[in-house]
């Protein structure tokens, strides 16, 4: 579930963060003062610094070059500093973590209150994310809200814990579908890796955990002395507000979570509802290839349609198409049956060259590659995702379930599930080898605060019905977007519902419906 970022507020490199920590706060104001010098921090409190200069990754991701001069303003009046929380908060006096912290202050005349923001993964830094919400569309939070940012535990500046060895694991040329035995190496191998890793530091491992990063959220909202913390998260961010207001109701501000992940925990099952969502992707894909016979000529019919496309992969499978410009085999034929809704008019012109058996026009498949999040501590992010689920350690079962979706979706199931919990090898687990958490995760209830769940319609990442079994646990309102974007509303054009909805607008933002982007 990578970190949602709208094209929106993705950024060129160079832009440069600025600022220093402003003056000490005047009287009243509810954010806390910086620790004397030389003190030692203690559990719970917030100690404001200079704010470092961003990475490449951290100015590409949160700056936007079409909103630089924005970006530079608000970089300029942020407040940077480090939360001090206990590594296992069930023995709050033991060792210690600083968590990078960041406030982005109101610019209205009023009061202000906190507004939490995490971008998901997990395992993103959010540390910036208050400048490039605050550069977008949704800029005008800053009238009522400071905007708080956080790198969650184990990630970008907060204690990053690292796996060099599994993330330069490489799982060699991935063939049509990988052989019990391929799988089985390769997740021993993995297994070893998290291992040899978890060694290192077992208590840190361990208190990479969800409900752990809910009790540093509300340490975070007791340091700014806060009565209530208002909240905004995507994709795995919608887990940790999930959580926090399970275990802190009457401290639960407003909370809008976009791109919901599902409230049930199994492994298999969040795998099952990814590739059945991108299978229907695909059944909706042929209907719209039927609707244009004429101009790519694959079928007048959506059953027409699919039998030709499923019969022409086969066809690249045992026979790929050999051009000057490149092979054109399984490995494409399946990117461009699993195309996106944006990307449906290159595919479709792809497909209807390929049943030709011609190239593509450009070369390629047509289609960008998914780069892996820079700002993703991809070791911190398997741990905080795989405490979050369950039945994930056994490669039997996991192999299992992998032939049954291969079976009960054939036209995708044998491709790897677009979730952080599928291993690069398909019938595999990214939590391979990990200890089992302590405790079982927070099941989401319902708390004080107004909730809206927000599910992107045609996306396959957190599907939209994984929104609604949310909203069965938890109550709230749902508001689906008619895109197949995995988050980035508060950069496109329903940022006005995520303003409205903060603004404490009861219309359409509070009550759900749906947006058109």
């Amino acid at each position: 579930m990578g970190g949602a970022r709208s094209r929106g507020v993705r950024m060129v490199a160079g832009v440069v963060l600025a600022g220093l920590l402003a003056a000490a706060c005047a009287d009243g104001d509810v954010r806390p003062q910086a620790a004397a010098t030389g003190t030692p921090p203690r559990t719970g409190e917030l100690t404001w610094g200079t704010c470092p200069e961003p990475s490449e990754a951290e100015a590409q991701v949160w700056g936007a070059a079409e909103h630089r001069p924005a970006y530079a303003r608000h970089a300029a009046r942020l407040r940077c500093g480090t939360l001090t929380v206990p590594v296992d908060w069930t023995a709050p006096r033991g060792r210690r973590l600083e968590l990078a912290v960041t406030v982005l202050p109101s610019t209205g005349d009023g009061p202000a209150e906190p507004l939490a923001l995490n971008p998901g993964g997990p395992g993103v830094s959010g540390r910036l994310m208050p400048i490039g919400l605050a550069s977008g569309g949704a800029r005008a939070l800053l009238d009522r809200y400071d905007l708080v940012g956080l790198d969650v535990r184990g990630t970008g500046r907060s204690h990053p814990a690292t796996c060099p060895a599994a993330d330069s694991l490489d799982p060699g040329p991935q063939p049509a579908a990988p052989t019990h035995r391929t799988a089985r190496a390769y997740w021993n191998r993995l297994a070893q890796a998290h291992a040899t890793c978890a060694e290192a530091d077992p208590a840190l491992l361990a208190s990479l955990t969800t409900t752990n990063a809910a009790h540093d959220l509300d340490a975070l909202r007791r340091a700014l002395r806060a009565p209530r913390l208002h909240y905004y998260g995507v994709s795995w961010g919608t887990s940790l507000g999930a959580t926090y207001r399970t275990l802190f109701p009457t401290h639960s501000g407003r909370m809008l979570l976009e791109s919901v992940i599902s409230p049930d925990p199994d492994l298999r099952g969040l795998l099952d509802g990814v590739t059945r969502a991108r299978e229907q992707r695909f059944e909706r894909f042929t209907t719209w290839l039927a609707d244009r016979s004429g101009r790519y000529g694959l079928g007048t019919t959506a059953d027409g349609v699919r039998t030709r496309l499923l019969g022409l992969r086969e066809r690249l499978t045992t026979r790929p198409l050999r051009t000057p410009g490149g092979t054109y085999g399984r490995v494409e034929a399946d990117q461009y049956l699993d195309a996106e809704p944006a990307d449906r008019a290159g595919a479709g012109a792809a497909l209807a060259a390929l049943a030709r058996g011609r190239a593509p026009a450009g070369g390629g498949d047509g289609k960008p590659r998914a780069a892996t999040p820079p700002l993703v501590a991809p070791f911190a992010g398997t741990a905080l995702l795989c405490s979050q689920v369950t039945h994930a350690a056994s490669f039997t079962e996991q192999w299992t379930a992998y032939g049954e979706r291969r079976t009960a979706y054939p036209a995708l199931g044998a491709t790897r599930p677009m979730f952080p919990g599928s291993g690069e090898v398909p019938g595999t687990s990214t939590c391979a080898g990990l200890p089992a958490p302590e405790r079982p995760p927070v099941e989401p209830g319902r708390a004080g605060g107004p909730l809206l769940l927000v599910a992107h319609r045609d996306e396959v990442i957190t599907p939209l019905p994984w929104a609604r079994a949310m909203r069965a646990r938890t109550g709230g309102s749902l508001l689906v977007v008619r895109d197949g974007e995995h988050g980035g509303m508060a950069g496109g054009g329903c940022a006005g519902r995520v303003v409205g909805f903060f603004a404490g607008v009861e219309g359409a933002s509070g009550r759900g419906g749906e947006c058109e982007p």
